[in-house]
């Protein structure tokens, strides 16, 4: 009795601290996590401000849509492919709850964040128990690509969190039929986000499910089913106007075909390999490049090694899945004649710490290969920790220029006071040309504080506000001697954000 009654509490000091190390490693990954939401000035530049005006439209004018942002933010030579719409349905939420501002959307993506933790370290225990899932949750929450998804406003971020609930569901994709639906609908699903990741996504695991299910019908009825779900506004939309993307993609394809040459073709490969390889060097905090290859050799070994003798045939399936799919991906993503950027790999960056976690998780057994591993992962921590703290000490009270809300808001404050209730005349130079972010937080902070919003017109009394470029600083002047050109200069300034602002009269009106 005495045996079991010690047995049973060393069990329970266990777990008690098998939960404070988890909330240890929950609240060091969050911190970081939690800039923007705690200063409350969030980067809020030309993404930012299309998806508020998008949302503003669905919220405001009751207008729903079926389409969100076009594939390679419409300058990557795709016409008619876009992303899904859910993304905007998800900021209306923090849009109306927070009346508009653009701290709600920060709070979105930093819940997003932190429920990607949550949903790693379930993964990791599925997969390899509680010291694997505190592992995962460790590495995704250390990881820069990943920190970096919490703290900004912007379309493709929340597929992480639902790439790993897909993860977690083909992992158990046998446990139970309506596990199928729901691995292949939320590989189509993370569409909305980034089509780059679903696609690939998708079709891996329809080469996995001919693997796991053979010649047997009903799970691939179940497959088709979560994929036409996952994609349904897609194919709403391209049944209502025919076929525009379909034709868009074979458009795409085609001139790429007959535009390509062999030096072009093989320059491309090798800027995608250069893409793959800064993504696994990116995945990890504090990894130095020239330590890349090592690391890279040795985690690929102890994979191998591991593999073959693994007795667990489900998680053995599923690391063949994931390990499969880079190769895959790197496969589709070579039609494309641009950069593949890192946002296409959010789910590759996943796999590398899913793999590492495995290793670490298996080499506990051997102590040499343990310690081999464990030495990167010490080291990662230990830099990743020092480094979030002195990002989280300097950008707390980081007022951000030109790029930041708070130096935008104190822009528009200054012309607001500065014409002293006239009405006024407003255009805005931006070197992204188009001037999303300052159309939007016109429309809703100047609006709503100052009950009016200015024209555009150089009529009257107007205004110049213009957003220097940090490579091309002198870039306003063509701008002014070529769009502006007219009005008599009353006043120029330079805010401490860098903004600079004119004010003008038209020249036909007495001053």
């Amino acid at each position: 009795m005495k045996k079991n009654r010690i047995k049973f509490l060393i069990r329970q000091n266990v777990e008690k601290y098998f939960i404070f190390i988890i909330g240890i490693v929950f609240l060091i990954t969050l911190i970081p996590r939690s800039v923007e939401v705690l200063n409350g000035n969030p980067v809020f530049g030309f993404d930012q401000g299309r998806e508020y005006l998008m949302t503003k439209d669905i919220v405001e004018n009751r207008n729903p849509i079926l389409i969100g942002t076009p594939l390679g933010g419409g300058s990557a030579g795709f016409q008619g492919i876009f992303h899904g719409p859910v993304y905007y349905y998800l900021l209306a939420i923090p849009y109306i709850l927070a009346s508009g501002h653009p701290n709600g959307g920060t709070a979105l993506m930093f819940v997003i964040g932190g429920l990607s933790l949550i949903v790693s370290f379930i993964l990791g225990k599925k997969m390899l128990g509680n010291f694997g899932g505190v592992v995962l949750m460790l590495l995704v929450g250390m990881s820069p690509l990943f920190v970096a998804q919490s703290r900004f406003i912007w379309s493709p971020y929340p597929s992480t969190l639902f790439a790993l609930i897909a993860f977690y569901f083909i992992f158990a994709i046998k446990e139970r039929k309506r596990n199928i639906f729901l691995a292949s609908f939320l590989s189509a699903f993370i569409y909305n986000f980034e089509l780059g990741i679903a696609i690939p996504m998708s079709i891996g695991l329809l080469i996995y499910s001919a693997y796991l299910f053979g010649k047997k019908i009903k799970p691939y009825i179940m497959l088709l089913l979560g994929f036409i779900f996952g994609l349904l506004p897609m194919l709403i939309f391209e049944i209502r106007h025919k076929f525009l993307g379909l034709f868009g993609m074979a458009d795409y394809l085609s001139k790429g075909l007959s535009t390509s040459k062999k030096g072009q073709e093989s320059s491309m490969i090798f800027e995608h390999i250069r893409s793959f390889i800064n993504n696994f060097k990116d995945t990890f905090p504090s990894l130095p490049f020239d330590l890349i290859f090592l690391f890279g050799v040795v985690l690929l070994f102890a994979f191998v090694y591991f593999l073959k003798s693994e007795k667990n045939k489900k998680l053995k399936q599923f690391l063949f899945f994931i390990s499969f799919l880079p190769f895959l991906n790197f496969l589709i993503l070579s039609f494309l004649r641009n950069t593949v950027y890192n946002y296409y790999l959010y789910h590759i960056s996943l796999i590398y710490l899913i793999i590492f976690s495995y290793c670490i998780v298996r080499s506990s057994q051997k102590r040499a290969l343990f310690i081999l591993l464990l030495i990167p992962l010490a080291v990662m921590t230990i830099f990743a920790v020092v480094k979030n703290y002195n990002m989280f000490i300097y950008d707390i009270k980081d007022y951000g220029g030109t790029a930041k809300l708070k130096g935008k808001i104190d822009a528009i404050d200054y012309i607001y006071k500065d014409a002293k209730g006239k009405e006024f005349g407003l255009l805005v130079f931006s070197p992204p040309v188009y001037i999303y972010p300052y159309e939007y937080l016109v429309e809703w902070y100047g609006k709503k504080k100052f009950k009016y919003v200015p024209y555009d017109k150089k009529e009257g009394l107007f205004y110049l506000l213009m957003e220097t470029d940090p490579q091309k600083p002198w870039s306003y002047n063509g701008w002014l001697e070529t769009v502006v050109k007219t009005g008599k200069i009353l006043d120029t300034i330079v805010l401490p954000s860098g903004f600079i602002i004119q004010k003008r009269i038209s020249d036909t009106t007495n001053s």
